[in-house]
């Protein structure tokens, strides 16, 4: 069955991966800003590490190396010396201005605009500390039932669950074993992340039937967004390229 553009569209709500970060440096206000400037971009996935303040602030990597112009390891740093490192400059000098921001402001800037998948990462993270301050931030703006927080460590959405029975909590894997959707259960997730090759007809069944939201990562190629956008199942597709999801559904 051929599916129109508004099906598409609504069976396959885009997630824009790290903000618009196809166009601008990854987990900056500025691609957020963008990714905020397609109407049609209603979800957003970050990364969030702890600084030596405590303050979740959202950077991918456990180092300051590939993104900033600092060295060394983002938990070495208070969160106002993380944010006055150039995290721009890499990608583009037209971003020199760019900083490391802290979850606090991209909730600010989000509210009532997008929702927001925030993966916690365990890199050097204390996983009770990690998952504690994260849920105050969110439970200071009135957004934990709001949000969905993810992680690739299954003991790290266990320290989530302590401290909030309400917020969605979703395992990132890229991987199909046998048991996956029982794993999900067991972890209490109503949320999978999944490298979007492991896609297919019986998982989103079996996770359909479970109450289990998909999404599919990273999908940045326009034949592999047309293709999954023609899917019948619903799930949301995560890329770093918005444009190129919106032109797959159109087309």
């Amino acid at each position: 069955m051929k599916l129109d553009k508004s099906t598409r569209a609504a069976l396959h709500p885009c997630v824009a991966h790290r903000g618009f970060s196809g166009k601008a440096p990854e987990n900056t206000m500025a691609a957020f800003r963008m990714a905020l400037n397609e109407p049609y971009v209603c979800w957003m996935e970050l990364d969030v590490h702890l600084s030596r303040d405590d303050v979740p602030v959202v950077i991918h990597d456990a180092t300051l190396n590939r993104t900033t112009s600092g060295r060394g390891r983002v938990i070495d740093f208070t969160a106002e010396e993380l944010g006055n490192l150039d995290a721009g400059s890499w990608f583009d000098r037209s971003f020199a201005n760019e900083c490391i921001p802290t979850l606090e402001s991209v909730l600010r800037l989000t509210a009532g605009r997008c929702r927001l998948n925030i993966e916690l990462k365990g890199n050097d993270a204390d996983y009770d500390r990690l998952a504690r301050r994260t849920i105050e931030v969110l439970r200071a703006f009135g957004m934990e039932n709001e949000h969905v927080v993810t992680s690739f460590q299954p003991d790290i959405l266990r320290a989530v669950r302590q401290y909030s029975r309400s917020l969605r909590i979703g395992l990132i894997i890229d991987e199909r074993p046998v048991n996956l959707v029982d794993r999900l259960i067991a972890l209490d997730c109503s949320y999978l992340s999944i490298g979007f090759r492991h896609i297919d007809e019986k998982l989103l069944k079996q996770a359909s039937k479970a109450y289990i939201e998909v999404m599919a990562w990273t999908v940045n190629s326009t034949s592999d967004l047309r293709r999954l956008a023609a899917r019948p199942e619903a799930f949301q597709l995560c890329t770093n390229y918005p444009d190129r999801w919106l032109e797959a559904i159109e087309k």
